[in-house]
């Protein structure tokens, strides 16, 4: 496997994971832990929000979060499309 496949590989992999991370961290009073969710919000944000602001549109006030699933399979997408141009 080409070196540049592998960095494309696992950036997007760590993406992924923050965004499980950010769900998880989602359910921990916001007193502990706070670097670290800080951390991985200011990450996630610029990937979670888009997606947030459409959920809002098109059922506001919604209890359930459906932004980190549409942003992993986005991601998923994006990473097989530039995978495939690389081999």
């Amino acid at each position: 496997m080409p070196i540049l496949v592998r960095a494309v590989t696992s950036i997007f992999t760590i993406l992924k994971w923050l965004i499980i991370l950010e769900c998880i961290l989602s359910f921990i009073p916001s007193d502990s832990l706070y670097e670290i969710r800080e951390l991985v919000g200011r990450i996630t944000a610029p990937l979670l929000m888009p997606f947030r602001r459409i959920q809002e549109k098109i059922i506001p006030g919604l209890m359930i979060d459906f932004s980190p699933i549409i942003a992993w399979a986005l991601l998923s997408l994006i990473q097989t499309v530039i995978i495939s141009f690389l081999l």
